[in-house]
């Protein structure tokens, strides 16, 4: 089971200082931006950050750090 978490978490770090997309749970928004940390816990740091709710673009937030246990997916930014 430890080989299954392993393989996702370096993929994760692999895309460091990439344009990711971050999928917040419980109230569907999503955060697009620069990936420019992150650690065990997938606790991500992001700048350049925007903010979509209901696939609106919202506000531009800029820097923002997201704790781990809200996050539903992390993909690259197509």
């Amino acid at each position: 089971m430890v080989n299954s978490i392993v393989l996702p978490i370096k993929k994760v770090f692999a895309l460091v200082d990439s344009q990711i997309v971050v999928e917040i749970k419980d109230d569907a928004r999503i955060m697009k931006g620069r990936l420019v940390a992150v650690d065990e816990h997938l606790n991500v740091q992001m700048d350049q950050t925007t903010e979509y709710v209901g696939g609106q673009r919202g506000r531009t937030l800029g820097t923002v750090v997201i704790r781990g246990s809200n996050i539903l997916t992390i993909a690259p930014e197509l």
